[in-house]
This record gives structure tokens, sequence and C-alpha cells, in this order.
């Protein structure tokens, strides 16, 4: 495989996700899911199913763009659909959360 020397020792630092354009991203992200699948009902495993595929769909655009010149556009587009399904997967267990904490309080 050839790869590409301009990129293969690319680093890019954390910038503390100070973009306000992320959670816009994630927001267009999040709707436009909804309307693809509508509200899902899944067990956690399956949960983490979806998000390993989108991970894997991340880091495969990564690959791409250092070794076969891809699109960056391409990586923040798999990273927001991979980010997007982890907030849900946070709020989802945060709601968890609070019913456990609203049944310790009951007991």
């Amino acid at each position: 495989m050839r790869r590409n020397k301009q990129r293969e020792n690319v680093t890019i630092a954390d910038l503390c996700l100070t973009n306000p354009r992320l959670l816009f991203l994630i927001e267009e992200e999040n709707k436009r899911q909804l309307e693809k699948w509508g509200v899902q009902i899944c067990s956690p495993f399956a949960w983490h199913t979806f998000l390993a595929e989108e991970v894997g769909e991340t880091a495969k655009a990564i690959s791409e763009y250092i070794y076969r010149n891809g699109s960056s556009s391409r990586v923040v587009f798999e990273a927001i659909q991979a980010a997007t399904l982890s907030l849900k997967i946070a709020e989802m267990f945060l709601a968890v959360l609070k019913e456990e904490a609203n049944h310790e309080n009951a007991d």
C-alpha cells in the first residue's frame, strides 16, 4: 500500500471542544438518525454494538485520510455519528442512574 508521506506523520492537537459548531453538528445528526431509524429501544449490548460499528467507521475514515489521501470531511462525518451515538448512550444511562437513585430513596 502506498502511503501519503505528507500525512503519515501528522499530529493534531486536542482543541478542548471549543468549536461551537460541534453541538450543531451533533444536533443535526441526532435529527437525521431519528428520521432514519425513529426512537429505538435496544439492549445495552446492542447499543454498544452500534457504537463499535461507528467507531470502526471513524477509524477507517482516519486511515483513509492518512494513507490514501482521504477526505477530512469524511472523518468529521464519521466522528460526529460516533459522538452522537455516544451521547445518546450517556443520556440513556443518566436516566438509569436517576431511576436507580429514585428506587434507593424510596426504600
